[in-house]
Formats: structure tokens, C-alpha cells, sequence
């Protein structure tokens, strides 16, 4: 296996990142990044390759142990951006029962610092749907419970990917909104909940619209969750002009 380098990343890296100075700050715009942390320009295509060859290895683990030794694992000095995607891609890829999974997870988190490392991990936790989803519940709910902002987040992804089906969707929202997020929580929390609740609406609309009725959201979070919900194609012109009306000024 080529050990993974900053350099051996590179040569997935599109010319136009490194030519283009706008389409490269755009780029770095809408990841949003934390202070410090390097760019390389890696699309999600050849991450998720570079994470396959990985996995198909056989030297997945050494990888990861070196990933996790790293210090810091964030900001200036720490591991680039696509590295702790393709990490995540990884830990989603390998065949492990879930207890080695999990606790690949939990030494993860800490690397997760903006809003597409984690939702990148969380939208392609195939896994979730295979294994033990009752047990996974358990830990998505400690995650939930968590004042760390992208810890939390990942705990609403995850939610939000695969757990909004019939037999889940109740539960999910309930143990979301007793969480009580409120308007001063970080924004990657509150615009995580505003997604889950969305995407509830385009789901499973009658279920989910009693807890928007109710007023059981933060102000913040409940208009968000309107906004988001009326962006999307899957729900009719009638309910979009509906959820208008539901909007709060306090």
C-alpha cells in the first residue's frame, strides 16, 4: 500500500485548485474550515477511492493509529482536511464488529472540526443500517447529549441519515427536542437540529409538523427548520405556503 502522505494526496488534487485562486477560495469557503487547518483541494470522489485502497490494504489499521497519533489532530500544525475525511470514509468501509467500530469513532470525533468532515462520515455510515440499530441508538444519544459542538452534530446526522424512518421517527424528534437546543447553542448544532427537522417534514410530514405547530423548538432553530423544509422540491406548494405561516418573530 502507498503510504499516505501529503504528497501522495496531491496527485488527486485537480489542477484547477492550484491555478484557479477564485474556484480555490470558493472551494475553502463553503467547507468552512477552522483556523490553520490546510486545504489540499481533494474531491469527494478520489477521497472515497483513496479510502477503499485503503481498507483494501489490509493496513487500514496502521493507518488509523498513525492518524490518531498525530498532534494536534486540528487547526495549524494538525492533519489536513482531506486526510480526517478519508479517515472517516475509512472507519465507514472496514468490516469490524461495532464495538471496534464505535470505539474507532469515539477516538474520531476529536478530529472532527467543521460541518463537511462530519456529515461527509455520517451520510455514508452504510453500516448504521446493517448492524445493531438499537444499540447504535444508545450512542447516538450520548453523542446528542453532548455541549461539544461537532460531537453533538454527528450525533444529529447520524439521526437525521438513519433514523427518520417509520419505526424512528418519533423517538428521534422527542429525544431531540428534550435535548432543548436553544438559540445561544454554536451554530453547527442548531443548524444540524434545523436540518433533522427539515428533513423530517420532507419525510414524513404530518408526523413531524405537530412539533413545528407546537412551538417545541427555539425560535432560531424553528424558522430554520421552516427555511430548509420550503427549499426542498419533496414537499407540496400548499405545505410550503402552510409552514409560511408557522414562522415565529419570537
Amino acid at each position: 500500500m502507498q503510504k499516505i502522505t501529503e504528497e501522495y494526496l496531491m496527485g488527486f488534487v485537480p489542477e484547477r485548485f492550484l491555478t484557479d485562486e477564485r474556484y480555490r477560495n470558493g472551494h475553502i469557503n463553503i467547507l468552512a474550515p477552522n483556523s490553520g487547518t490546510k486545504v489540499l483541494g481533494m474531491h469527494t470522489p478520489e477521497m472515497k477511492k483513496v479510502a477503499k485502497e485503503i481498507v483494501k490494504s489490509g493496513d487500514w489499521q496502521k493507518q488509523i493509529e498513525c492518524w490518531q497519533q498525530h498532534k494536534p489532530l486540528c487547526g495549524a500544525g494538525g492533519l489536513t482536511h482531506e486526510e480526517r475525511m478519508i479517515w472517516g470514509l475509512v472507519i465507514n468501509y472496514v468490516k469490524v464488529p461495532l464495538a471496534e467500530r464505535l470505539q474507532m469513532l469515539d477516538n474520531f470525533i476529536p478530529a472532527v472540526d467543521n460541518w463537511a468532515i462530519c456529515d461527509n462520515f455520517c451520510c455514508n455510515a452504510k453500516w448504521v443500517e446493517k448492524e445493531d440499530k438499537e444499540q447504535i441508538w444508545q450512542y447516538i444519544v450520548m453523542l446528542i447529549k453532548s455541549e461539544d459542538e461537532f460531537r453533538c452534530r454527528v450525533g444529529l446526522i447520524l439521526s437525521l441519515a438513519h433514523y427518520l424512518s417509520d419505526d424512528n421517527l418519533i423517538r428521534t424528534l422527542d429525544t431531540v427536542v428534550e435535548r432543548n437546543y436553544s438559540d445561544s447553542d454554536p451554530y453547527y448544532i442548531r443548524m444540524g437540529v434545523a436540518w433533522l427537522f427539515a428533513e423530517g417534514l420532507c419525510k414524513q410530514y404530518v408526523q413531524t409538523l405537530p412539533y413545528i405547530i407546537e412551538g417545541r423548538l427555539s425560535r432560531w432553530i424553528h424558522n430554520k427548520s421552516i427555511q430548509k423544509a420550503r427549499e426542498s422540491f419533496r414537499i407540496t406548494d400548499t405545505q410550503k405556503h402552510y409552514l409560511n405561516t408557522l414562522k415565529r418573530s419570537k
